[in-house]
């Protein structure tokens, strides 16, 4: 778990990393994580890159319904201080089966290796907007390795609506003719998105 915190860290931009990066590190190593936390740190990373002008352009964007979930496939290109662009591919698969699930991530980042991620979790009991699961988590890295981790998380509910709301503008920009940076420039802006729909 502390090794996927750790790489979405590295996604902060620059001068966040500069000012809170080792602190960032020593609370990792002092923390024990949930998945919770994970999606925190993702949600911080995404607001922090729309905040400042090293956000990523995305290439492309593609969205499927499939039997009993979604697949969902992006590419991004962020700028590196060198003046060059960095590729990021991502393709995450998610199947709910009504009481457990399986979500599949796999993602490379430049020319490191590759690195998948498959969850299987079983649902348990709901406390408001938050349900308590059991999850069992590989790592499968690119030297062939793989690291397993069980735990009780808690997941947040709205994270699906949150998703599918999400998916829908990436539909209706896609039927408007807008390209997948323009979407993604869109759901950064909500009042440049707005203006768009009426007009």
């Amino acid at each position: 778990m502390k090794p996927l915190a750790r790489w979405l860290a590295r996604l902060y931009p620059r001068p966040w990393q500069a000012r809170y990066g080792k602190e960032f590190d020593q609370l990792l190593e002092e923390t024990k994580l949930t998945w919770r936390d994970l999606f925190d740190i993702a949600v911080s990373v995404l607001e922090n890159k729309m905040k400042t002008t090293d956000a990523p352009r995305l290439v492309d964007l593609a969205s499927r319904d499939i039997p009993h979930g979604y697949e969902l496939e992006s590419t991004a290109e962020y700028p590196r201080e060198d003046g060059g662009t960095l590729l990021v591919r991502n393709f995450c698969r998610e199947l709910d089966f009504g009481d457990s699930y399986i979500t599949l991530n796999h993602w490379s980042r430049g020319e490191q290796p590759a690195q998948t991620v498959l969850v299987f979790g079983q649902k348990g009991q709901i406390d408001g907007e938050f349900r308590t699961d059991q999850t069992e988590m590989l790592l499968l890295r690119a030297d062939g390795t793989i690291q397993r981790t069980e735990q009780t998380v808690q997941t947040y509910l709205k994270w699906d609506s949150i998703r599918d709301r999400l998916r829908e503008k990436y539909r209706s920009g896609m039927a408007a003719g807008f390209t997948p940076d323009e979407i993604h420039q869109q759901i950064r802006s909500p009042a440049l998105a707005d203006s768009q729909t009426s007009s």
